[in-house]
């Protein structure tokens, strides 16, 4: 995926919840679900999602998880973490110097979660999830060693380099009130580190787009 499709895909849902709205103008004060209205001012959930990032400037699998309380229906904090890994993708020949096999980029990072929601009454609408952390990274090679016991050989990574960062993702997400208690969405974010230290030079390669689904199980 590349920044045109993510840029398509915000204009698409910034579209479709505008629709929503305007198709809902008589819409009272109480939480709507697809299934009818409820309404409560506390709340907390969990959430699980997947998609892809983008990491020196290359495709990578990404996941992530979230634990927030809700203060009201138009807000959220709480903590988040997500990973990342371009295996699926295969190897990058893009340093010899540093492997000339190959490598993957892989790492994670999690820290504050606030979560801004704009029109929570609707049974769709957007929210603004920023996460505010900070992470690691790794660059692994693949290796073979023969297992003894099994007679047979497993692959690993190794780590040929590695080091920390700060991270600030702001986000945009299209929700989907399923029920009081399930909640689906799907949205792009895009992530601002500090340099990255490696082979001695500093590098901006984890900036990148990132787009997922997400389910949320709570009270909402």
């Amino acid at each position: 995926m590349n920044a045109r499709i993510y840029l398509s895909v915000f204009i698409l849902l910034l579209s479709f919840t505008v629709v929503a709205q305007q198709q809902n103008p008589d819409q009272d004060e109480r939480f709507a679900t697809v299934f009818g209205n409820q309404q409560d001012d506390l709340g907390g959930y969990v959430s699980l999602g997947f998609g892809n990032t983008i990491i020196n400037d290359n495709n990578a699998l990404f996941g992530q998880f979230r634990l927030a309380a809700r203060l009201g229906h138009s807000f959220s904090i709480g903590v988040a973490g997500a990973g990342f890994s371009d295996w699926l993708y295969g190897l990058n020949h893009d340093r010899p110097d540093l492997s000339p096999d190959g490598y993957f980029i892989e790492g994670g990072y999690g820290g504050l979660l606030l979560e801004p929601v704009f029109a929570p009454n609707f049974p769709v609408h957007l929210s603004f999830p920023v996460l505010i952390g900070a992470g690691g990274v790794a660059f692994s090679e693949e290796t073979e060693e023969y297992d003894w016991e099994d007679f047979e050989y497993e692959t690993g990574h190794f780590v040929l380099a590695s080091d920390a960062y700060f991270v600030i993702e702001p986000g945009i997400e299209l929700e989907f009130n399923l029920s009081r208690y399930i909640r689906m969405g799907a949205g792009i974010s895009y992530r601002f580190t500090n340099a990255i230290n490696i082979e001695g030079s500093r590098e901006y390669l984890l900036n990148g787009l990132s787009g997922s689904v997400n389910l949320k199980l709570g009270v909402f």
